[in-house]
């Protein structure tokens, strides 16, 4: 991050304005009870509703420990939903969460399929006034299906690599992202966009993902380590699908209990970094979460990873389901939203 894009974030926050929707658990409500007025997002995971509420994201993964019911991410402001073509949305003013599904037969042609789809998405986040796109999760039947640059995340990567880059400067505005592995077939994708530009932030122990070498495909993954919202009353930092790396290599293969403590080391590198970035005279331990999903590959696995779930992640919310993880010798990974309240 450069000099001047420090200093314009450490002044953005007198621009926006207050948190435009919180984050609840929804357990009280079962999976097809009405969603409250102002709703503009329900993500769980499980079986879809049958009432086809366009602001239910439903992700067919298996739930191993948490709250079942999900979370609602409740507005502030009057939320306006429905359906355009292949698109579900809802949107505030300030936000936008926006779902496509692809279906297996249309990913034949994987690289073409994924960058048709980030075209149509930046398409329609333009035409509706939410052109920046801060978080994105993807998920991707059998993800490490295929061998060498033929697997099917490698090929996800070369379409998604072709249309972000079709954007001058586009490695300094990438939005944070997951890209975990589903046991069905399709790629759904679930985008979570704005009107202004958030901040990018990069974790000072780990390569950039949009640099990492050849040997991890021909075109790296192109998206952030995070994505800082400096809201006028409390910043929200979106942390992208994070895991046992260090530098660019893989760090305990075969560890699922050695991987979840390196991946927790990388999440306070990232809070910190954060912080001093762009929340000056903040510190790290201020952040608060909002929620955590752990991603386990092997669901035997979460005996030996319990107690460090336990012991890392304490009473915040968290949720555990079998998914992939990109790499297959990564047996876990783990996502986050914090929140940096005022003072």
């Amino acid at each position: 991050m450069t000099a001047s894009q420090i200093e314009t974030v450490r002044g953005a926050a007198e621009a926006w304005p207050g948190l435009p929707y919180r984050i609840e658990s929804c357990r009280a409500a079962g999976p097809h009870a009405p969603l409250p007025e102002r709703t503009l997002c329900e993500f769980r995971f499980g079986p879809p509703a049958a009432d086809g509420d366009p602001r239910r994201v439903a992700v067919g993964l298996q739930i191993l420990q948490g709250d079942a019911g999900g979370e609602l991410w409740l507005s502030e402001r009057p939320v306006h939903y429905g359906r355009e073509r292949d698109f579900a949305y809802s949107e505030n003013g300030e936000v936008l969460v926006l779902q496509l599904h692809l279906e297996e037969t249309e990913l034949a042609e994987m690289e073409e399929a994924v960058y048709r789809a980030y075209v149509r998405i930046a398409a329609f986040l333009d035409a509706h006034g939410y052109p920046q796109m801060w978080r994105v999760w993807h998920y991707l039947g059998d993800i490490n299906g295929g061998e060498g640059d033929a697997e099917r995340y490698r090929r996800f990567c070369i379409g998604r690599y072709r249309a972000v880059a079709d954007s001058p400067d586009f490695e300094r505005r990438l939005p944070a992202a997951t890209a975990i592995g589903t046991r069905g077939g399709g790629l759904s994708l679930i985008v979570l966009a704005g009107r202004r530009p958030g901040l990018q932030v990069e974790n000072p122990r780990q390569v950039s993902a949009f640099r990492y070498p050849r040997p991890y495909g021909p075109r790296s993954p192109s998206f952030s380590r995070a994505t800082l919202l400096p809201w006028a009353d409390g910043a929200r930092l979106l942390v992208s699908g994070t895991a046992s790396i260090v530098g660019h290599a893989t760090a305990f293969a075969g560890d699922p209990a050695a991987q979840l403590r390196q991946t927790a080391a990388n999440l306070q590198a990232l809070l910190a970094h954060a912080a001093q970035v762009g929340l000056p005279g903040r510190d790290a331990g201020e952040f608060r979460a909002d929620s955590y999903i752990v991603y386990l590959r092997h669901p035997e696995d979460l005996p030996r990873v319990r107690a460090g779930l336990d012991e890392l992640f304490g009473d915040a919310p968290l949720r555990v389901v079998v998914g992939d993880v990109c790499r297959r010798e990564l047996l876990i990974e783990v996502e986050a939203a914090y929140r940096m309240p005022l003072r």
